[in-house]
C-alpha cells in the first residue's frame, strides 16, 4: 500500500507556471518536458529524496526523515507518467513507492534552470545623488503590521540596505518592539540594548561626542551583526547629524579605479581588536569579505578597531595605499547621505554593507540620545521569504476560490 502523500515536501505555495507534457524513464533519473519546450533531466536520488510522502518527509515538521543509506543502492525509477492533475508521478523500485510530484515544485527546483521564486530582490547600488531621496516609512504602520508598509521597509532594508522610520513616538520600548517584528535581537558587548550618548566613561568613540567617519560596527566580531537599528529619543544638541553611505557601490567604485587595490583588501588578513577595559574580542580577516559565488558579501571596517598588522614591507605599504583610498570615497560628500536624526526616528540598516557616522557634537549644547541593538541579515531574509509565501498563498486562495464561482 502506498504511503500517504503530502503536496509538496515543504510549507511554500507554488504557483504552476508551466504544465509538464511528457516524462519517461533515462538511465539514472527521469526526463521532462515542459510545456514551453524546455527539458529537464532529474537524477534518481535527487527526486528520490524529495519525495513528498510521509515516510520520507515528517508530516507536521515538512523535515526530511530518510537518509540516504536508507534508500535501496540499487534504486531506480521503473516508471514516470504524467498524472491527469497535472502532477508527476515516479514508481520507485524495488521499494514499491508511489511518488507524486506538483509540477509548481518541480519547476522551481528543478536542478539545472530552476525557477527561483525564493530569489529575493537583487541589491542596488547607491551613491547620494541617487539616494537622496532615502525613502523614509510610516513607523506606526511598520509598527502595527500593516503588511503593505512592513514589506516595502523590510525590502528597502534589503535592497538598498536602509530603511528609515519617521512618526514613531519617542519611547524607549521602540527598541527592540520595532527590530523584533523581524527577528530576535542579538546580544554584542554592549548588551542586547545599548544607548549612543556622551559618557565620561566612554568605552567606544561611539559613546563620546566627537565625530565618526563612515564605518561598520563591530568590526572584531568573527560573524559581524548583520543588522543595526539606531532610535532616537533625544536629539537637541549642536551638530550631530547622521551619515550613511552605501559600502558596496563604494567597494566598486575602488575596484573600478585600481584592480589592485580591491584584491588587496579582498585577500589580506588584517587584525581587529577591541579596545576595552572589560572585553577582548579580536579577529582576523579581509576588509572586503566574499561568498561562495564571489560576490560581496561585507564590509569589515571599523576603522578605528585594527591592531598592528604583520606582514612583509610591501603588503603593508600597499595594504595602507589601499584603504587609504577606501577611506577616501568613503567619506566623499558625493557618496553619503546626510540629515538629522529627530525624535521618534529610526535608521534601520544592513551593517555588514552600509557605512554610517555622525558630526561631532556640542554636549554642552544640549543632549543627544539615541537607543539601539542589533540583528542579523539572515533573519531579514527569512522575514522577507515569509511575507512573499504568504503573498503566494494568498493568490493561490483567490485563484481557487475565483475558479470555483
Amino acid at each position: 500500500m502506498a504511503a500517504e502523500q503530502l503536496i509538496v515536501p515543504d510549507f511554500d505555495t507554488y504557483p504552476v507556471t508551466h504544465a509538464l507534457e511528457e516524462a519517461w524513464v533515462i538511465d539514472g533519473g527521469v526526463k521532462l518536458r515542459w510545456d514551453d519546450g524546455l527539458e529537464s533531466r532529474l537524477p534518481v536520488l535527487w527526486l528520490r529524496e524529495f519525495s513528498p510522502d510521509i515516510s520520507t518527509f515528517h508530516a507536521i515538521t515538512r523535515e526530511q526523515m530518510i537518509k540516504l543509506t536508507e534508500i535501496p543502492a540499487d534504486l531506480i525509477a521503473s516508471e514516470a507518467t504524467i498524472a491527469q492533475d497535472g502532477f508527476l508521478s515516479v514508481l520507485w523500485e524495488p521499494e514499491s513507492l508511489s511518488s507524486r510530484y506538483h509540477p509548481g515544485w518541480l519547476r522551481a527546483h528543478i536542478p539545472d534552470t530552476p525557477d527561483a521564486i525564493f530569489a529575493l530582490p537583487e541589491r542596488q547600488l547607491w551613491r547620494d545623488a541617487d539616494h537622496k531621496k532615502a525613502t523614509w516609512f510610516d513607523g506606526n504602520a511598520v509598527r502595527e503590521g500593516r503588511h503593505g508598509v512592513f514589506k516595502e521597509w523590510v525590502e528597502a532594508i534589503h535592497i538598498h540596505g536602509v530603511g528609515l522610520l519617521r512618526g514613531l513616538p519617542a519611547e524607549p520600548a521602540i527598541i527592540p518592539e520595532i527590530p523584533d517584528l523581524i527577528g530576535p535581537v542579538r546580544t554584542t558587548n554592549f548588551g542586547s540594548i545599548y544607548e549612543v550618548i556622551n559618557r565620561p566613561d566612554a568605552n567606544s568613540n561611539a559613546f563620546t561626542a566627537i565625530a565618526l567617519a563612515a564605518h561598520t560596527d563591530l568590526a572584531t566580531r568573527e560573524y559581524v551583526p548583520g543588522l543595526q537599528f539606531l532610535f532616537c529619543l533625544v536629539n537637541d544638541v549642536v551638530g550631530g547629524n547622521s551619515i550613511l553611505a552605501d559600502g558596496f557601490s563604494i567597494a566598486e567604485q575602488l575596484k573600478q579605479e585600481s584592480a589592485e587595490f580591491y584584491e588587496v583588501l579582498s585577500t589580506v588578513a588584517i587584525p581587529f581588536g577591541t579596545k576595552d577595559k572589560n572585553s577582548d574580542y579580536r579577529y582576523t580577516a579581509p576588509v572586503l569579505e566574499h561568498d561562495c559565488e564571489g560576490k560581496l558579501s561585507a564590509l569589515r571596517y571599523t576603522y578605528w578597531l585594527r591592531s598592528p598588522m604583520s606582514g612583509s614591507f610591501d603588503t603593508i605599504t600597499t595594504f595602507y595605499a589601499a584603504f587609504r583610498r577606501l577611506q577616501e570615497i568613503a567619506n566623499d560628500p558625493a557618496n553619503q547621505i546626510d540629515f538629522r536624526l529627530n525624535p521618534g526616528e529610526m535608521m534601520a540598516f544592513d551593517n555588514r554593507r552600509i557605512l554610517h557616522g555622525r558630526a561631532a557634537f556640542d554636549p554642552a549644547s544640549g543632549k543627544r540620545l539615541l537607543r539601539g541593538c542589533y540583528g542579523e541579515r539572515e533573519d531579514l531574509e527569512s522575514c522577507l521569504r515569509i511575507l512573499n509565501r504568504k503573498e503566494r498563498k494568498r493568490a493561490a486562495t483567490s485563484r481557487h476560490t475565483a475558479s470555483s464561482e
